[in-house]
């Protein structure tokens, strides 16, 4: 089985300029989750029909910071993993958090599917192309 190598949308800078620097360790790790989002996200693209056009700077840049998003997320997580809830007692107060993302999965918010074309549609993941047609009477 051959690799394929690819480049990933964002940089390990990107990601920090955006939210916070990383230790060594953790820029390590910012690396590989950077290539696999945008593996992730070269996949949902092509499978919407929708082409990655280098020239395009503006897609560019939306690919960049949803890359990054995706990527802060999962590593926003990692402290929590494998928890879907946190309750913490002393004494007689309590205080309970539901865990946002426990597992650290990539996922697009709403936002990150509009900028780049992709949209929701019941219950799983479509795609929306807006398409003017002339119909000849001239009104748009």
């Amino acid at each position: 089985m051959s690799v394929v190598a690819i480049t990933a949308f964002a940089t390990v800078d990107d990601l920090q300029a955006g939210w916070k620097t990383l230790t060594e360790a953790e820029q390590g790790v910012a690396s590989t989750l950077l290539l696999r989002a945008t593996a992730q996200l070269s996949a949902m693209l092509a499978n919407g029909g929708i082409e990655i056009d280098p020239e395009d700077e503006l897609q560019a840049l939306n690919l960049q910071t949803v890359t990054c998003n995706m990527v802060r997320r999962s590593m926003s997580s990692a402290a929590v993993d494998g928890l879907s809830s946190v309750q913490q007692s002393i004494g007689s107060t309590s205080a309970s958090v539901q865990v946002y993302n426990p597992d650290g999965a990539f996922f697009l918010s709403k936002m990150d599917k509009e900028i780049l074309g992709l949209s929701d549609s019941g219950d799983g993941i479509g795609w929306a192309r807006t398409v003017c047609v002339d119909d000849g009477e001239g009104d748009g």
